[in-house]
């Protein structure tokens, strides 16, 4: 069964950069601390001393009660769950004196950067500046990457891959469809994994949130506004193609690995990041062909196994270009990861603004190797993103309840004003709610879902169960009927709520059919009672997956910079097969722009420009620092990692 998911308001940092909005972490225990710690409580990786034998890592897991959760071959990690009586903090203090035991910490949260005949194109000022307006704000000419001398030269390679790891990607966009990646080893749809690479039906890459193979952007609306949709067609929007924009690619294949779906939102499904989650996907990125990886997110806390993946990426070919983040700090003294990793294959990216300087939020430092367009503080980065997400279905119960269906062993559900609400609400019972009751409200009409994808429901709630007794359901049908949890945007509550709760719900499958009801449902036992529920505020959201031409919008971060970024190397990569990874990263480098309002603001003191670097030198120029000590954290990127 799906548990609902119930939100928990702290503070985020969003590279887009236009607000302080709200986020909600992973339900926890009551009993625990883990609402307020950086990390998944009762789970930690571990890795295992090479040579340890197998009944070794056997008694080591009983040891522990632990469940393995997930394996990440590359890297030696075994991903565990922890039985209730044992907490992240006490199973690493006791892992650090297990002698089978090389490496464990926990699993930490971040939370959630030739002129082609597109008509939108003048709106890109990042890849011809001619000191156009551009969403009410004027820039330098000249202050670009010189994309149309570049395209002179090279606009892409249909056959280079380009892992996008972020929100999902819209990849039925017209803009996109044509360099979304396919796996060539996989047939569509039949619940096989044909190419045994452990993922079924991975067509277009993975949803490592919801563990399906379906990793395309719902998140339009929900604070996260189509985030990774933008970052894809920054690097390859189709160009030349006589529609919307172009991406600094013309031709490319986007690999689109979720892990994040809402940030201003939980879910069932966790929908916070997880580090086993980034790590999954730089392993999936690397072990299905992706030359680069474009990582538009962040967070202060450091980790190894994190490291350790980047690192297969290195040995393996595999270029990342990492955000430096929107915090406005020195890196150098509050470092943001993954930019942070000193690894030879990372280059780590700063904003600039349409006037040539550093961007008022960008973070700086000798850690921080170039600085690419980024737009400023007025979102002017034009770029995809997902069609709008909409209002299905609403209801706040002040104008009654005639448009639900009541029914009751005992008790009819009962419309009444409830002063700790403010407003009318519907609510189970009156007083104690009786035993063996099957009371339920369901939809008199059905909700038209139609073509509809990524359901997300929110509700508010107080409730008192007995917990893991006495439960509050929320179900869905098709027919009205036959009624279920296993549907998108369904679950169930127990146990007591803190006060009033805002409760929220994901569905990333495809669409449902026309239309679908829904049901809030209380279920008991014979044992003890309580207050039961009440619900109010109920609002249904969806987006119609219908693409009308009009899917582009405006965002500014260091998440816009370095897909920037990406889509120059991939420039080099196609016009210069021959080298290596590391050859192209110093290629970008070496070709960058040098510029006196980045010098000593970033190790090259200068802006990425395509033009260049599709002739510069591939030795080796800029060293990056040292890091003294990477444990201190500093600033995140596109999602803050969850502090206390």
């Amino acid at each position: 069964m799906k548990r609902i998911r119930t939100a928990v308001v702290i503070s985020l940092w969003i590279c887009l950069l236009i607000s302080m909005k709200p986020a909600a972490a992973r339900a926890a225990d009551p009993d625990s601390k883990a609402a307020d710690a950086p990390y998944v409580n009762r789970e930690v990786l571990v890795k295992f001393r090479p040579g340890t034998a197998e009944s070794d890592k056997d008694r080591v897991r009983s040891r522990f009660e632990a469940e393995v959760i997930k394996t990440v071959r590359s890297i030696g990690l075994e991903h565990w769950g922890l039985p209730d009586t044992l907490t992240t903090d006490e199973a690493l203090k006791v892992l650090e004196d297990v002698p089978e035991v090389e490496h464990a910490e926990p699993n930490y949260l971040y939370t959630p950067m030739s002129i082609p005949n597109d008509p939108d194109f003048d709106r890109l000022w990042y890849l011809d500046n001619r000191g156009q307006t551009v969403n009410g704000t004027a820039g330098l000419p000249g202050a670009d990457i010189a994309a149309l001398e570049a395209w002179d030269i090279a606009t892409g390679s249909p056959d280079l891959v380009i892992a996008v790891i972020d929100s999902g990607v819209a990849f039925e966009h017209p803009d996109l469809i044509e360099n979304t990646w396919i796996n060539p080893g996989e047939i569509p749809g039949n619940g096989i994994d044909d190419d045994g690479n452990g993922y079924v039906d991975d067509v277009h890459g993975w949803d490592f949130v919801n563990e399906d193979a379906n990793p395309s952007d719902y998140s339009r609306d929900l604070s996260g506004d189509g985030h990774g949709t933008h970052v894809a067609g920054i690097i390859a929007a189709h160009g030349n193609n006589g529609r919307g924009a172009a991406g600094v690619m013309w031709r490319a294949k986007i690999m689109a690995l979720q892990i994040f779906d809402l940030f201003e939102t939980s879910s069932f499904l966790d929908a916070i990041i997880q580090s086993i989650n980034i790590i999954s996907a730089i392993e999936y990125a690397v072990d299905n062909g992706a030359r680069i990886i474009n990582c538009s997110f962040g967070g202060p806390s450091p980790s190894q196994f994190q490291r350790d993946a980047f690192r297969y990426a290195d040995e393996n070919g595999v270029l990342a270009v990492a955000a430096a983040g929107n915090e406005t700090n020195d890196n150098d003294r509050f470092q943001t990861y993954p930019a942070g990793y000193q690894l030879p294959n990372i280059i780590s990216v700063a904003a600039t603004n349409e006037n040539d300087r550093l961007a008022a939020y960008s973070n700086y430092g000798a850690t921080v190797d170039v600085a690419a367009p980024g737009g400023s503080i007025v979102s002017n980065i034009f770029s995809t993103v997902p069609p709008d997400r909409v209002e299905l279905f609403s209801e706040d119960f002040e104008s009654g309840d005639d448009r639900w269906v009541k029914q009751a062993v005992h008790e009819r559900w009962s419309r009444v004003f409830d002063p700790e609400f403010g407003s009318w609400v519907m609510q189970d019972s009156e007083g104690e709610y009786a035993n063996n009751e099957n009371s339920y409200i369901q939809t008199r009409n059905p909700i038209d879902a139609d073509n509809f994808r990524g359901l997300h429901i929110q509700f508010r709630s107080r409730f008192r169960l007995e917990e893991n007794f006495d439960f509050l359901f929320i179900e869905g049908s098709t027919d009205g009927i036959n009624f279920s949890i296993d549907f998108p945007v369904t679950g169930f509550v127990t146990g007591f709520s803190n006060g009033i709760e805002r409760i929220l719900g994901w569905g990333s499958e495809d669409e449902l059919g026309e239309a679908f009801y829904l049901r809030f449902r209380l279920e008991t036992d014979e044992s003890r009672t309580f207050a039961g529920s009440v619900v109010d505020d109920i609002i249904l959201t969806g987006i119609r997956w219908e693409f009308e031409g009009d899917e582009y919008g405006f965002k500014s971060g260091t998440s816009m910079a370095a897909p920037v970024v990406a889509g120059i190397a991939g420039l080099v990569w196609s016009h210069r097969p021959e080298l290596t990874h590391l050859e192209v990263k110093n290629a970008v480098l070496n070709g960058a722009e040098p510029l006196a309002s980045l010098e000593g603001r970033v190790l090259t003191g200068a802006r990425v420009n395509a033009a260049r670097a599709l002739t510069a030198s591939t030795e080796e120029v800029f060293i990056e620092p040292e890091i003294v000590d990477e444990e201190e954290g500093g600033g995140g990127c596109f999602i803050r990692s969850l502090i206390p």
